[in-house]
């Protein structure tokens, strides 16, 4: 399939990429709301952490898409383009624009659709990984987006090991049948649904394992860092589960504000280091 980039997917990214700027400086950057997240004392460590952090995340997603027609640069420069937007963006809305990237970048909005949401899926497993990691040692209550989480994951985890034998049961039935208009529709459904499954199969044959220790090493390289900025601070338990819930989309943690912040000026900066060395390659190459 040809890549669908051109004239509209560059207004598209000018549009987004503006409305995440306007946001971040509105939030972040404006006189008094920059201030409460600069700490002198943690800027090290929280540049080190964004580092490492971004550099798993990206090698998780440079997995993910391994094998398919995306060089290492081009899923570099992507992880860097569409990050700092699904942080920005409220309610995940990202994520959409994530997907449409990614679907642009490989020609197969079917592939960009299961890369994004399986990087989706990981992070939050190991995000809720780490939560129940902190409830074991530190006790307290755990909140009832955790105990839906864990049933949505394990009706999902059950449906991806349930799909081939139902598949096979339902497509023999809907053959061996007389042919009728729904039944027609039945089995293009099942073709397309099957699809979206061999995708899913290709990026987790090999790879699941991989791209789960990823997702929870990011997590723990963040609380690692939480835990040296504030240990000597007291009430650590707390901080973590604040910023471990406010991750969840729960309630509010300024250490997380301050990670966000940092994170986005880093990939701001990586993302123009990568495209400088994009144009002064192709200066060379002309040469």
């Amino acid at each position: 399939m040809k890549k669908r980039k051109g004239l509209s997917y560059n207004l598209i990214n000018l549009c987004v990429l503006g409305l995440t700027l306007f946001l971040f400086v509105n939030a972040y950057v404006l006189p008094g709301a920059f201030a409460e997240f600069f700490d002198p004392e943690g800027i090290p460590v929280l540049i080190l952490t964004a580092l490492l952090v971004h550099a798993v995340k990206a090698l998780r997603l440079y997995l993910a898409l391994y094998g398919l027609d995306m060089s290492r640069s081009a899923c570099m420069k992507l992880y860097c383009k569409v990050t700092p937007v699904s942080v920005v963006l409220p309610w995940k809305l990202g994520e959409f624009f994530r997907i449409y990237c990614c679907g642009a970048e490989l020609g197969s909005f079917l592939k960009g659709i299961v890369i994004i949401l399986l990087d989706r899926v990981f992070d939050t497993v190991a995000l809720v990984t780490m939560i129940l990691l902190v409830w074991l040692f530190s006790g307290g209550v755990l909140p009832p987006l955790i105990y839906a989480l864990l049933i949505f994951l394990g009706l999902v985890l059950l449906m991806y090991f349930a799909f081939p034998g139902m598949h096979e049961v339902w497509k023999h039935y809907l053959l061996s049948s007389k042919a009728t208009a729904n039944k027609l529709a039945m089995l293009k459904f099942l073709d397309g649904t099957f699809r979206v499954y061999r995708e899913i199969k290709g990026v987790l044959h090999g790879r699941g394992c991989l791209l789960y220790i990823l997702s929870v090493l990011a997590w723990a390289a963040e609380i690692g860092s939480l835990v040296l900025l504030q240990g000597a601070k007291g009430s650590i338990g707390e901080t973590v589960s604040r910023y471990l819930s406010a991750a969840l989309g729960m309630g509010d943690s300024p250490e997380l504000k301050r990670f966000v912040v940092f994170t986005i000026l880093l990939l701001i900066l990586a993302y123009i280091l990568i495209k400088l060395a994009e144009m002064a390659a192709v200066k060379r190459s002309k040469r």
